[in-house]
């Protein structure tokens, strides 16, 4: 047996073992997630290193950067995060949907493998653009699953269906206010890494074409994602903005950043 298909299996398991633990855990308020989930979710995450590192360099100096593995090198740097993250504050909805997700995405190397995308010689200044990203898109997903979460809870509050639910998912959550505080650091994490991606891709550029910038669909979808998530921003320190607007402005952001990346990939590893 192949060993890699031991860890798909290992992490995928993992990942959706604790998660829907998790999610069982929303009974009623205040129940938490057993002690056990935090090291079985480190035991997944090794897991999942291993299947990274072997389909992402499968030889000496050679880097793959397909659909596939974008989508569980993703999964895998959600989860990591998250894991520390829950070492100071509770486990919440956030992880359990995070960890659903990832059970899945761990799976996608194997079943979107790519001959196209392997990269020979990569500089340190082009990994580096491609680490920051991942770590961007991974903040992305975290910050969907976030606005999805606050959007149900918004719906169910003007209902007045949350006021005496006394059980379920919403009943679990924390009120608008700090769900908003979450989402905006969860943004303003995804728009750094964003931007030590552009200045990563600007110097890999410099590198291999003697320009700063190579004005493609991808760039320009970029930079107009990461100029939305600073207007968003600012908009939501210096004007105050709430959910409404900030999630129209977000919903954007989030379009042109998938467009910019995951679709184009999935057009050339998988659909051509």
């Amino acid at each position: 047996m192949d060993l890699n298909l031991v860890f798909y299996g290992v992490a995928s398991l993992f990942y959706l073992a604790v998660g829907l633990k998790i999610v069982n855990t929303f009974k009623k308020r205040g129940d938490t997630a057993p002690v056990w989930a935090l090291p079985v979710i480190g035991l997944g995450i090794l897991a999942h290193f291993w299947i990274l590192q072997s389909v992402a360099f499968p030889a000496p100096q050679t880097l793959v950067v397909g659909f596939g593995i974008s989508v569980s090198a993703m999964c895998f740097f959600s989860t990591l995060i998250l894991f520390f993250g829950a070492l100071y504050s509770r486990v919440h909805a956030l992880y359990a949907i995070v960890l659903i997700l990832s059970a899945i995405g761990v799976w996608f190397p194997q079943f979107f493998p790519s001959e196209t995308s392997k990269v020979v010689g990569a500089t340190l200044g082009f990994k580096l653009h491609i680490v920051f990203g991942i770590v961007a898109y991974s903040f992305m997903m975290m910050a969907i699953v976030q606005a999805i979460l606050m959007s149900i809870l918004n719906t169910r509050l003007k209902s007045h269906l949350a006021l005496n639910e006394p059980e379920g998912l919403v009943a679990t959550m924390p009120n608008l206010r700090m769900m908003e505080k979450i989402l905006f650091r969860v943004i303003s994490a995804c728009f750094i890494f964003l931007t030590l991606t552009i200045l990563g891709g600007m110097v890999s550029t410099a590198q291999y074409l003697d320009t700063l910038l190579a004005f493609d669909h991808k760039t320009v979808l970029t930079i107009l994602s990461w100029v939305l998530f600073g207007i968003l921003l600012l908009g939501r320190r210096f004007l105050g903005w709430r959910s409404g607007k900030a999630l129209v402005l977000f919903w954007v952001a989030v379009l042109l950043q998938v467009v910019a990346y995951f679709a184009y990939r999935f057009v050339l590893d998988v659909l051509v």
